[in-house]
Order: C-alpha cells, then sequence, then structure tokens
C-alpha cells in the first residue's frame, strides 16, 4: 500500500537545512534526538513559546514509502505505562541507556511529570498507576523523534 509522503514541522530559532539528531538535552521525553510533529500549529506554538525573539517553523518531508525500504527501528508509544516508563527513564535517570531505535512516536507529556512521578516514590504508585495522571492533550499531534543519524538523513527540508 502506497502512503506517499509524510509533512513534519519542526520548532525552532532559525532555519535548519540538514537536521541533527544528536543535539539538544537528553533529558526529553524521548532522550536527545530531532523532534518534529504532524502540527503545524504545534510547532508553531512550541517555537514562539521557546524562541520569543525569532520564532522559526522549519518544514519536512518524509517520503514514507521509500522509508520503508530502509528497515527503521521504529517504536510507537501510546499513553501508557510502557510511555510513562520511557519518559521517566529519559528526563530523571541519568544512568538510562535508550534502547537503539531510529524513530519514537508518541504523545507529547504536557505538565505535571516531576509531581507524578514523585507519587512513585511517596506512594509507591506504578507507572501504570501513573500514566491516567500524566497531563497531556490526547487530541493534540505526536511527536516524532528521529534519533539516529541513518532516520535523521530521510527527511527533506521542504520551504513553507
Amino acid at each position: 500500500m502506497k502512503v506517499g509522503k509524510l509533512l513534519l514541522y519542526h520548532g525552532s530559532d532559525q532555519q535548519i537545512d540538514r537536521p541533527e539528531w544528536n543535539h539538544g538535552s537528553r533529558y526529553r521525553d524521548f532522550g536527545q534526538c530531532f523532534y518534529t510533529t504532524h502540527s503545524r500549529a504545534m510547532a508553531s506554538n512550541w517555537a514562539e513559546k521557546n524562541f520569543m525573539l525569532h520564532p522559526v517553523v522549519n518544514g519536512y518531508a518524509l517520503d514514507f514509502d521509500a522509508a520503508e525500504t530502509f528497515n527503521l527501528r521504529i517504536k510507537r508509544f501510546h499513553a501508557d505505562a510502557e510511555w510513562a516508563e520511557f519518559i521517566y527513564n529519559n528526563r530523571f535517570n541519568p544512568g538510562f541507556k535508550r534502547p537503539a531505535y531510529d524513530v519514537i512516536v508518541g504523545p507529547v507529556a504536557d505538565r505535571g511529570l516531576t509531581e507524578q512521578f514523585a507519587k512513585i516514590e511517596t506512594e509507591g504508585l506504578t507507572f501504570a498507576d501513573v500514566a491516567p495522571l500524566i497531563k497531556y492533550d490526547r487530541y493534540k499531534e505526536m511527536q516524532v523523534c528521529f534519533s539516529s543519524e541513518y532516520a535523521v538523513k530521510l527527511l527533506k527540508r521542504i520551504d513553507l
């Protein structure tokens, strides 16, 4: 089945012609990688919030049909215990070594992470208990994280 090109967006303070996966903080939802989203509005909001003086939205095309031939290691998350534990480890566990995924897709954890994750230690809750308590907008677009040189090279910049 042909899927075609997938359009993705990245909020920044500059135009990025050649994305790099190994810049930025490793303490994000999915660790250090090049974050994109299907939503231009979400990328724009992120750029405006973080780069008020010069927000820029970059657009990229991913030829999904061609990408399938590259045998990418893709991890897809839903807002569940596995997702919560993965976010916890990336954000709060300095010794965590992320599995070697090329692309990671899943919900954005917006607010309340520290408070909810503290309940694991203070109240004995599990990640399954905490996952529904993490505030995220279930209608928000997913984040798509490119976490290898191999994967990020598949992104082709487009003019918006």
